[in-house]
């Protein structure tokens, strides 16, 4: 069925990947998660299930009406015994115990499809979908700002970009103090790009990578982010020297770890990841040299991204013939920021300039936290 498949695959993130059952949580501690994840269903198994997922993104589970909720879970059972509702109040989610979605019969397609429901996710397999889910709809006040960027073509600098936003944000956290509301965390998720600790002249240091990192629990972001090394205040989470990179799995996980500690968390996104983060982005930066061949290429990128309406905002890099505006209008994404390219040799991080990249990233970051792109 057309309808189911679309159901399934609107604004999912790519390359699925089994999520353990997981303990009880040791973070967040009480009183620092989101909203509630209501659970409606007779399912013991299902919603032990989601309450491992939900206590992992700080969203306790509720079994009643008695507290306010940020969605609603249901299984297949409690899905086809209630009358279709597509004016429901909350986010509507459909968990069912299958191997994948082939297993799910038609008649749970069809009766998530009248209710509105945002997606039908078969467990485990779709745990790093149910994951991405819960912590966008139930993220708390105090959840850190989680910004993607990515290139509209090969060579756009996202790198750098993504660099000197972190750096932004770690020399704007006087206002937040040195605690985990201040923190700045910048996460390589380009497998093929060249290194962010390369880049940013990162001395050798100890500290988690991502071959620790994809082997953490959810639950764990404290000691993720705690365990990652620092380059100027700023904590880094690269590859390193063994080459292991990240994978779609693994930074779903740890896009949903970092979330409910706070802060900032720049994430550098190789063009086959950018699905895979999505649902876990309070914005994706797409930078674009100001080429009409950057445009097109752009433009594709973006068709093949399939993004969550609104999510995308247009970076221009200077380099080319085109005003800014031109290709905001020409790929129909609003302008967040233009700028010029740092002098030859400037380094991300080390060398900060008053104009050019930096100041946008400044004026950018402050855009972000006020929740827009001019």
């Amino acid at each position: 069925m057309t309808s189911e498949s679309a159901l399934l695959t609107a604004g999912t993130g790519h390359g699925p990947g089994v999520v353990d059952p997981r303990r009880a949580a040791r973070f967040p501690r009480p009183g620092t998660g989101g909203a509630r994840t209501r659970w409606r269903g007779a399912d013991p198994h299902l919603r032990d299930l989601v309450r491992d997922h939900a206590t992992a993104v700080g969203s306790p589970l509720l079994e009643d009406d008695s507290a306010a909720a940020a969605c609603e879970v249901l299984d297949p059972a409690t899905l086809l015994a209630g009358p279709p509702r597509a004016d429901r109040p909350l986010p509507l989610l459909v968990v069912v115990d299958a191997v994948d979605e082939s297993a799910v019969p038609s008649a749970v397609w069809e009766a998530a499809l009248a209710a509105g429901a945002r997606a039908v996710l078969p467990l485990p397999a779709r745990s790093d979908r149910l994951l991405a889910e819960l912590a966008a709809l139930s993220r708390p006040d105090d959840a850190a700002l989680v910004v993607g960027v990515a290139g509209g073509c090969g060579g756009a600098g996202t790198s750098s970009l993504a660099a000197r936003l972190a750096g932004a944000a770690g020399r704007s956290r006087s206002s937040g103090g040195a605690g985990p509301e201040g923190d700045v965390t910048l996460v390589d998720a380009d497998p093929l790009g060249g290194g962010l600790d390369l880049l940013v002249e990162a001395p050798p240091t100890e500290g988690g990578r991502w071959r620790e990192a994809a082997a953490l629990r959810v639950e764990d972001g404290e000691a993720l982010r705690e365990s990652l090394p620092r380059v100027d205040g700023i904590r880094l989470l690269t590859s390193g020297p063994d080459g292991a990179g990240a994978s779609a799995p693994a930074l779903a996980g740890v896009l949903a770890a970092l979330r409910p500690r706070g802060g900032t968390v720049v994430v550098d996104l190789g063009a086959d990841l950018v699905p895979a983060a999505a649902r876990q982005l309070d914005r994706l930066l797409v930078l674009v040299p100001a080429s009409d061949h950057a445009v097109r290429a752009a433009a594709r990128r973006l068709d093949r991204w399939d993004l969550p309406p609104g999510l995308a905002a247009l970076v221009v890099r200077r380099r080319g013939p085109l005003a800014p505006g031109e290709v905001a209008a020409d790929l129909g994404l609003p302008l967040a920021a233009d700028f010029r390219d740092s002098p030859r040799g400037a380094v991300p991080l080390l060398d900060v300039r008053r104009r050019g990249a930096d100041r946008a990233c400044q004026e950018l970051l402050e855009d972000l936290r006020d929740g827009g792109a001019r």
